[in-house]
């Protein structure tokens, strides 16, 4: 069945247009150029029907496909470079709630730790500076300098336990994610990021997805408070009759039981969160067949100019071995497709040594090369073959071969006297 996809959005009507103009001031000049801002082309044409041209009398377009097709044809995966790219920027995968969940689960432990501290200092500070704040009117500025001063400090002395657990967690959050990462780049003003765009209003699974886990976290915190409220519910009614510390320690308690099985429910959806931003994450470094080419080609050259460099070292190594054809002690042919040239010296090598190869017309170029030089040629096609096939260029014989070349090389008269055997 044959697909379809909408290109375009066509509103229609006084309503559409008057709500328009309401909007923007109007559709004049200006109100283009805000339509313009907005990345939100539009398009009014005459009636079909011959009605005069004009705003009121035509329709708005809205080309759907800016939005709806950002991501056509993104079929090839992401390259490392592109990786590369998107993390100096500072673009990589990680879920807000991660860090959100874990600062909330941090602070509510070290709360409920230093609990009995917490309170007892804080009933301190208020016994401290609540009285001072119903006779500010009568202090001079020397004397609400010095007191603001010491609320600063005291305020401080009793919040830093939880800001600096709250803070190791936040960091935390992130590392766990990315790891330990610095990026400048993404330090740097953008004006993209605080310029107004519609694409981001628009549904899309990214704020489908948002919306899901807003719902969700309602809906569990909501169902999780019922449930531990409701059994702490007659405890509640009767702190009237406790004393002060009684009834805190009992509401703090009900808080904390509150606040940690929340946290723990959305440490669930933050792992959700994390694994959907980093699918969502991969799927938005995809590349066009198109873009992962050029990438291709920026990286590893244009294939035609490749091609012509290997074809370049290829002719390069050939010639340096071919050069090194006539100090070889004997050439084994096949004797039409395969040419090997062995040497070998006394006292430096330990078993014969392939200083060149080749097949067809390689192969020949070796045989002309040890004709016009007294190399002797010997034919011996299996052991051409192997030779070629086994042994590279520079590499010494296995010893497999050892016994069927040394019987080819003291059947020469050149190798015997050289090796003192003529």
């Amino acid at each position: 069945m044959k697909g379809y996809q909408f290109k375009r959005l066509r509103l229609i009507g006084e309503n559409t247009l008057n709500w328009i103009k309401s909007v923007f001031g109007g559709l004049d000049s200006f109100g283009s150029i805000v339509l313009s801002f907005f990345d939100f082309p539009y398009k009014v044409q005459q009636d079909i029907a011959g009605v005069p041209s004009g705003f009121s009398s035509g329709y708005y377009e809205i080309q759907l496909q800016l939005f709806a097709a950002a991501d056509e044809g993104r079929t090839e995966p992401p390259s490392e470079r592109r990786r590369r790219e998107e993390k100096e920027k500072g673009n990589v995968p990680k879920s807000n709630e991660v860090a959100s969940t874990l600062v909330l689960l941090g602070g509510t432990g070290v709360l409920f730790i230093l609990g009995d501290t917490f309170i007892r200092n804080t009933a301190i500070f208020i016994k401290k500076y609540l009285p001072m704040g119903m006779k500010l009117d009568r202090f001079g500025a020397e004397e609400f300098r010095v007191i603001l001063t010491g609320v600063s400090r005291d305020f401080f002395n009793l919040l830093w336990p939880v800001l600096a657990i709250t803070l190791v967690f936040a960091i935390v959050g992130n590392v766990v994610q990315v790891g330990f990462m610095f990026s400048p780049r993404a330090l740097s003003f953008r004006f993209d990021r605080i310029a107004p765009n519609f694409k981001r209003v628009l549904p899309n699974r990214q704020t489908l997805f948002n919306l899901l886990k807003s719902l969700a976290k309602v809906i569990m915190i909501g169902i999780i408070s019922y449930v531990l409220i409701s059994g702490d519910f007659l405890k509640v009614l009767l702190t009237g009759n406790m004393g002060m510390m009684q009834a805190i320690k009992l509401i703090t308690y009900s808080g904390f039981k509150i606040m940690m099985a929340a946290g723990l429910l959305l440490l669930g959806i933050a792992v959700a969160d994390f694994y959907f931003q980093k699918s969502e994450f991969e799927e938005s470094l995809k590349q066009t067949p198109s873009e992962a080419k050029r990438e291709m080609k920026e990286d590893s050259g244009d294939p035609v100019m490749k091609n012509r460099r290997m074809q370049l070292a290829r002719d390069m190594m050939q010639g340096n071995m071919l050069r090194e054809v006539p100090k070889a002690d004997v050439v084994i042919t096949n004797p039409t497709h395969y040419s090997v040239a062995l040497s070998y010296e006394m006292g430096r090598d330990s078993a014969p040594r392939v200083i060149a190869k080749g097949e067809n017309r390689l192969a020949l170029e070796i045989r002309r090369i040890a004709r016009e030089n007294d190399v002797p040629i010997v034919e011996s096609p299996k052991q051409a073959r192997l030779l070629y096939a086994q042994v590279e260029v520079g590499q010494e014989i296995p010893q497999e071969f050892f016994n069927a070349v040394v019987q080819i090389l003291i059947t020469l008269e050149k190798f015997r006297k050289k090796v003192g055997m003529g």
